[in-house]
């Protein structure tokens, strides 16, 4: 069973220097698989950092091509995503952001859009009875 909780490990806490960062720990069983550090930033949530235990990056390094997520791997994502926004929507926030570039192309995938220098996901697309995840249509 996968589970996404936020750790009160503070050296993680800590790692960018921001007292109001939250870590949001993915474990299935005990082995931690991933995480997703948000944070803050005027009305809404900031993705600062997310990582999968996985062979592939999720951000795209500069002068690289990225690299293709399958649906599973898609799929946990997407439960990143959806805990972040869960987590940003009971501290009255009605939207996740991203500034880092690097995670542009695999955060258009779950219908984020460009809003100035950052994509943008509405928290009602993610919560709405349709999946804000097109890994199912990228795996067919």
């Amino acid at each position: 069973m996968i589970t996404v909780k936020p750790t009160d490990n503070s050296e993680l806490i800590n790692k960018y220097g921001r007292e109001d960062a939250a870590y949001l720990i993915m474990r299935e069983e005990d082995k931690e698989i991933g995480y997703i550090c948000i944070a803050p930033f005027k009305s809404t949530y900031e993705i600062l950092d997310m990582s999968l235990s996985i062979s592939k990056p999720l951000k795209r390094e500069e002068g690289r091509e990225y690299a293709p997520l399958n649906a599973n791997e898609l799929g946990l994502v997407e439960i990143l995503i959806r805990a972040a926004g869960s987590f940003a929507f009971n501290k009255d926030c009605w939207s996740l952001s991203v500034r880092d570039k690097s995670y542009f192309d695999l955060l258009k995938k779950f219908e984020f859009i460009s809003s100035g220098e950052f994509l943008v996901l509405y928290l009602n697309k993610l919560f709405s009875n349709t999946c804000c995840c097109n890994s199912q249509k990228d795996s067919k």
